[in-house]
């Protein structure tokens, strides 16, 4: 497989594990149903309020444009949004969009950085980039 097929796979398969939000759980059910425009516009105004699990999902669905068109750029925004407020996931696939340049420039120094915060935040499958990429080396 292709490294850049590999990591936004990898972005992908962090999406939505994990984030349900008690306060959205009808958004949860729409989209698990499918009903993704009505989960994103559920989720929505949560994120815009500052709702990192929301800003996370939000960023999910952008990057797989489900219920949404797929905008790289728009994605790599909430995933910022939610990382910046110590999202492990978010903070993950912002790291993983900075290897692969997805809505943003390549910049290894971004992705060693938001990759270590992930790692520190419990996610251990940044060790598999990490050393793919030669992280500490940045």
């Amino acid at each position: 497989m292709k490294p850049k097929i590999f990591l936004f796979s990898l972005i992908l398969s962090f999406s939505f594990i994990g984030s349900i939000l008690a306060e959205s759980s009808d958004a949860w059910d729409a989209y698990k149903k499918g009903n993704y425009k009505a989960a994103f516009n559920e989720w929505l105004p949560l994120a815009e309020k500052g709702s990192a699990d929301a800003q996370f999902n939000i960023a999910g669905m952008y990057a797989k444009g489900y219920g949404v068109m797929m905008d790289d750029n728009i994605s790599f925004d909430w995933y910022k949004k939610a990382a910046e407020q110590g999202h492990p996931k978010a903070q993950y696939n912002l790291g993983v969009m900075y290897i692969i340049g997805n809505g943003t420039v390549i910049s290894l120094i971004e992705a060693k950085h938001w990759l270590s915060l992930a790692y520190d935040n419990g996610v251990e499958d940044v060790e598999i980039i990490w050393n793919k990429y030669e992280l500490w080396n940045y």
